[in-house]
């Protein structure tokens, strides 16, 4: 189930997220799972998936012990991962041509507090949101192992 959330065949947009650099991710089981089962997937899991230097230790995690109707267990894996630039950068193609034409544009001109500055500041967002991926996945290269954590005596 860990491994499968991980897997470029179980994801919502078309993106090999293993291939790309993580910001933060967040698990989410529900079932009868144990914590120290959470743990132990995290720590299998922490070698094959590249985080940013500045947030090695990016994971949040959720249980909730009242299984899915219909399930025994599931897990949801919400992860900010720069495997979406390819998407965002698709995106922003298809929308410039829209633009360009000013397709569909007076539907939402006719709304109250809306106007045409609206669209070129979101284009402006996303491709300042496009540039930043491309330098956090130039940064993967320059990633250096983890370094020795500190145990905690239990």
């Amino acid at each position: 189930m860990f491994s499968d959330a991980f897997s470029k065949d179980h994801q919502l947009i078309r993106a090999d997220p293993k291939h790309s650099l993580y910001l933060a991710c967040a698990l989410m089981v529900r079932g009868n799972v144990q914590v120290s089962d959470l743990r132990r997937n995290i720590e299998r899991l922490r070698p094959s998936l590249p985080f940013v230097s500045w947030n090695q230790e990016g994971w949040k995690t959720g249980l909730c012990s009242v299984p899915p109707v219909g399930h025994s267990h599931s897990l949801l894996a919400l992860a900010n991962n720069t495997c979406v630039k390819p998407t965002f950068m698709e995106l922003r193609e298809r929308f410039t041509k829209l633009y360009r034409k000013k397709a569909h544009l007076h539907h939402y001109l006719h709304v109250d507090g809306m106007e045409q500055s609206i669209f070129s500041e979101a284009l402006s967002s996303l491709d300042a949101l496009i540039d930043e991926y491309h330098q956090l996945d130039a940064t993967k290269a320059r990633l250096t192992p983890d370094a020795p954590r500190l145990s905690i005596a239990r």
